[in-house]
C-alpha cells in the first residue's frame, strides 16, 4: 500500500508529482478529475500543477 492520499489534493504526494510531470510532457492546458473536487482541492491542485484543475461534474453542470 502506498502513502495515504491528502485530503487537500485527493491524491498522494507522489501521484500529484506524477500528474504534474505528465501534464508538462503533454503540454496539457487543464487537468480534469472524474471525482468531484472541493473548491480548496481545485485551488491547491491548480497551484501545484500550474494549470486549471476541474472536476468532470463541474464541466457537465455548465452545459
Amino acid at each position: 500500500m502506498g502513502l495515504p492520499y491528502s485530503s487537500r489534493t485527493l491524491l498522494s504526494y507522489g501521484k500529484v508529482r506524477e500528474v504534474a510531470r505528465t501534464c508538462d510532457q503533454a503540454d496539457a492546458d487543464a487537468v480534469i478529475f472524474v471525482a468531484s473536487l472541493t473548491e480548496r482541492q481545485q485551488r491547491t491542485l491548480t497551484d501545484i500543477l500550474g494549470r486549471p484543475a476541474v472536476s468532470l461534474s463541474d464541466i457537465l453542470a455548465t452545459d
